[in-house]
């Protein structure tokens, strides 16, 4: 959805709205999960002993789903931005597996800027069409 610029015929409206609530909808859904990341690698943080090994195994599952739903993301819409925030993730896997799972922030940060501005993006398209 980058550099965005209205198209005129009908078929290519029909294309770009639907690249455009696909957008919006997987941004939703990547948003919502760097946030529960970011929490729980809080929490993790803090603990010692046998759960903070758990949390740590919790952190990993929880960064491969949401780096997978970006991955989908990217494929669906055809919006590189996707790709980005995929390394994003995964330098934050970096850092859960090397157990500094504090150190997440600075890379969920980054991701979660990135997914912002892809679903505000889409937002625009839908509302100029009248969708939203």
């Amino acid at each position: 959805m980058t550099d965005y610029e209205p198209l005129e015929k009908k078929d290519d409206w029909q294309i770009d709205v639907r690249q455009a609530i696909s957008a919006y909808t997987q941004s939703e859904k990547v948003k919502s999960g760097l946030i529960w990341i970011c929490q729980v690698s809080d929490q993790v943080a803090a603990m010692d002993g046998p759960g903070r090994q758990q949390g740590l195994s919790l952190l990993k599952t929880l960064a491969h789903m949401v780096a997978d739903e970006s991955d989908l993301a990217g494929r669906i819409t055809g919006d590189q931005g996707w790709r980005e925030i995929g390394i994003k993730i995964n330098m934050a896997l970096v850092m859960i597996n090397s157990g500094v799972p504090q150190e997440t922030a600075f890379h969920l940060t980054q991701a979660l800027t990135r997914v912002t501005r892809i679903g505000g993006q889409a937002a625009s398209v839908l509302k100029e069409n009248g969708l939203f």
